[in-house]
C-alpha cells in the first residue's frame, strides 16, 4: 500500500494521542480503521515497519497490545511532502499538505540545495519575489539581468579587465576609426526552439532594437548592419565608438529571435544561452540545461526558484537590488531555515559594483540653488544617514560611499555653511527598501531643520517612465546604479543612458554630460573606460549635482547546501557551475 493511502489510516489512529503508550487491542484497532481484522492487522505492521508508530501486539484473550505513535499529523504530512520535493513531485507534495502554500514554502527551503534525480543534476532555491517577462529589451531589476544572462548569449561578452571575449561570435575586428565592426559567427548556432543562429538573424533584431526608443540614445550612431556571408555581420557606424564590442555585449543586446521584440505578455521566451525556460509562473522559474550551447554546457541539469512573498519567509536568495525586501542586511544567503549564520559560514564577500546616491533634481517647480544643495550635501552625508538608519533599526549591510563606485576616488567637499531651505521638501524613490529606508533617514534629517518634506515611492518602471516624460517633479531622488558583468560597458551606460539621471541635471549639465562621454567613446579603448570615466563621475559631484551615499556589501553564505560555487557580479551564485559528487 502506498504511504499516501496509509496515511489515511493513520490519520484515524492520531485522536488516541501521540507520544504516549496506549493499551488497546487489534479489535479496537480494526473498528477504528474502519476494516477487518486482518487488515487491521496488515497495515499497523506496515506503520511499524516505516516507523510511523510502535506496534507491539500480544496474543492470548484479554492482553491489552501496546501503540505508540511517533508523529502526529502536522509531521508526518511534512515527513511526506518533503519525500514528494525532493523527488521533484511538488504537485502531490502540495496536495499532502493540503494545499497550504506557507508550509509548502518552508518545506521547499528545508530541502533547497542539489539534488540527484534519475542521474540529473537539480538545483532548487527559494526567492521573494516573482520574476518579471525575462526579455532583454525591456527595462529590468538586476535579478532579472542575472537570470536573463543563464537564458541568453551576446555576440561578445566583455570581462572584468574590460577585455572583450567570445560567445557567439569568435571572432571580431573593427577599423582604424572604430567606425565599422564585423563580427565572425560560429557555425551551427540555434536558439533554444532549434531555429539558426545566423547573420540574417543578427540583422534583424539590430534593426528592430535600433528602431526602440529606449534604444535610441545607445544606438543613435548606428547608420547599417549587413550580412556579407550567413557567418558575418558588419555594423557601420556614423561615430567613431572603441567601445562599441562593449556596448553590445551588454544584457540589453542580447541575441533573441527578432519575432521576441514585442509587447507580448506571455512569459515563454526563446534565448540562446546555456539554460532554457521550461516553466514561468507567478510560483515558479523552472531552468533547464541546454545541450546545444555554445561553450561548455552547464554541469547542472535543472534548477527550480520557487517564489514566495518576503513577508512570509526568509529566502534562500535575498537581494538589496530593485524590489528587495524587508530585511535589514543585505546579505545573500542560500541556507536552511532556522539555521544561524555564523562569520565562519561566509564564503563570499564582496562590496558591490555601484552606488546608492542623492539626486538633486532641476527640473522640479522649485529647485534647489547651489548654496542650499551645497548645504544638503553636507546635511545628508553618507554618515549622518548611516546614524539615522541605525537610531531607527532600518540599517543594512552597506559601506560608506564618497565616489559612484568604489574603485574610484573619494571626492572630498568641504563642510558647507548653513544656508535657508524651502519650507518644503519631496523625495521621490522606488521601491526598493534600502532606498525608500534611506528616504526615510533624509526625512528626519531635514524635519529636524524645519523642512516639512513627503515621500512618494514609484515602482522602478514608473520612476524612469516619468523622468523620460519629463513628469518627475520631486526635489530630491533616491535613487542607484549596479554594475553588470560587463563592467566598464556597464559603468558606461550607467551615466550615458540613465533617464533619471540626465533629467534631473539639468539641460546645461545635460548637454556637458552627454557630450563629454560621446567624446569619450569615440577616442577611449574599453579597457581605459572605467579610469576614463572617474573624472565624468567627480564633476557630477564637486558640482553637487547628486550626493552619494553607500555601496552595498554582498555576502553569500552556503552552510553546507551548494559546495564550492562562486557569489557573481550580481549577488547570485554560479549555478552554471553547480555539481555534485554524489
Amino acid at each position: 500500500m502506498s504511504d499516501l493511502n496509509l496515511l489515511r489510516y493513520y490519520t484515524r489512529l492520531t485522536p488516541l494521542g501521540v507520544g504516549e503508550e496506549i493499551k488497546t487491542s487489534l479489535t479496537d484497532i480494526s473498528e477504528l480503521l474502519f476494516t477487518s481484522l486482518r487488515h487491521a492487522r496488515n497495515l499497523m505492521n506496515q506503520m511499524h515497519d516505516m516507523e510511523w508508530l510502535a506496534w507491539s501486539p500480544q496474543v492470548g484473550r484479554n492482553k491489552r497490545s501496546s501503540l505508540v505513535l511517533n508523529y502526529d499529523l502536522v509531521e508526518l504530512k511534512h515527513h511526506l511532502a518533503t519525500k514528494r520535493i525532493t523527488a521533484g513531485k511538488y504537485e502531490k507534495a502540495l496536495a499532502i499538505l493540503d494545499n497550504d502554500e506557507t508550509e509548502f514554502g518552508r518545506l521547499l527551503q528545508n530541502t533547497s540545495g542539489t539534488s540527484l534525480r534519475e542521474g540529473r543534476l537539480h538545483l532548487q532555491l527559494t526567492y521573494k519575489r516573482s520574476f518579471e517577462r525575462l526579455v532583454p529589451h525591456q527595462l529590468h531589476r538586476s535579478s532579472e539581468r542575472y537570470l536573463m544572462r543563464q537564458i541568453y548569449c551576446c555576440l561578445v561578452q566583455s570581462n572584468k579587465r574590460g577585455q572583450l571575449c567570445p560567445q557567439l561570435a569568435h571572432h571580431w575586428q573593427h577599423d582604424e576609426s572604430a567606425t565599422q565592426w564585423s563580427f565572425y559567427l560560429r557555425p551551427g548556432l540555434t536558439f533554444h526552439n532549434g531555429a539558426a543562429i545566423d547573420a540574417d538573424a543578427i540583422v534583424s533584431l539590430f534593426a528592430k532594437l535600433s528602431s526602440l526608443p529606449e534604444y535610441q540614445v545607445e544606438l543613435g550612431h548606428l547608420s547599417n548592419v549587413s550580412a556579407p556571408n550567413p557567418l558575418k555581420v558588419v555594423f557601420s557606424l556614423s561615430k567613431p565608438d572603441f567601445g562599441f564590442g562593449g556596448l553590445i555585449s551588454g544584457v540589453r543586446y542580447s541575441i533573441q529571435p527578432t519575432s521576441q521584440v514585442n509587447n507580448a505578455q506571455t512569459l515563454s521566451v526563446i534565448g540562446s544561452g546555456p539554460f532554457s525556460v521550461a516553466e514561468h509562473s507567478e510560483s515558479r522559474l523552472k531552468l533547464q540545461a541546454f545541450d546545444r550551447y555554445y561553450e561548455c554546457r552547464a554541469l547542472t541539469d535543472e534548477v527550480s526558484i520557487w517564489l514566495f512573498k518576503e513577508k512570509d519567509k526568509q529566502q534562500l536568495i535575498t537581494t538589496n537590488q530593485p524590489g528587495a525586501g524587508l530585511d535589514t542586511g543585505c546579505n545573500h544567503f542560500i541556507a536552511k531555515e532556522g539555521e544561524q549564520q555564523h562569520d565562519s559560514d561566509i564564503k563570499h564577500s564582496h562590496v558591490e559594483d555601484g552606488c546608492m546616491f542623492v539626486l538633486f533634481n532641476q527640473q522640479s517647480s522649485s529647485p534647489t540653488n547651489l548654496e542650499q544643495r551645497r548645504y544638503l550635501a553636507s546635511l545628508l552625508s553618507p554618515e549622518a544617514i548611516h546614524h539615522q538608519l541605525h537610531q531607527q533599526g532600518r540599517l543594512f549591510g552597506c559601506e560608506l560611499a564618497g565616489n559612484l563606485l568604489p574603485i574610484w576616488h573619494k571626492v572630498l567637499r568641504p563642510f558647507s555653511q548653513v544656508a535657508p531651505l524651502p519650507k518644503s521638501l519631496s523625495i521621490a524613490t522606488y521601491d526598493y527598501i534600502a532606498g525608500i529606508n534611506c528616504a526615510l533617514c533624509v526625512q528626519t534629517l531635514l524635519e529636524t531643520q524645519g523642512v516639512e518634506v513627503e515621500v512618494n515611492i514609484y515602482s522602478y518602471r514608473d520612476l524612469v517612465g516619468k523622468a523620460q516624460r519629463k513628469e518627475l517633479s520631486e526635489d530630491l531622488i533616491i535613487t542607484n546604479i549596479n554594475l553588470d558583468d560587463n563592467r566598464h560597458a556597464s559603468a558606461f551606460g550607467s551615466l550615458f543612458s540613465n533617464d533619471v539621471l540626465h533629467y534631473a541635471i539639468g539641460d546645461q549639465a545635460q548637454q556637458w554630460l552627454s557630450e563629454s562621454l560621446e567624446s569619450l567613446r569615440a577616442s577611449t579603448p574599453l579597457e581605459e573606460y572605467l579610469h576614463a570615466l572617474e573624472p565624468i563621475a567627480c564633476t557630477l559631484i564637486s558640482e553637487h549635482h547628486l550626493t552619494p551615499l553607500f555601496h552595498h556589501r554582498q555576502t553569500l553564505r552556503f552552510h553546507g547546501v551548494l559546495k564550492d560555487v562562486a557569489l557573481t557580479n550580481w549577488g547570485w551564485p554560479d549555478i552554471r557551475n553547480v555539481w555534485s559528487t554524489n
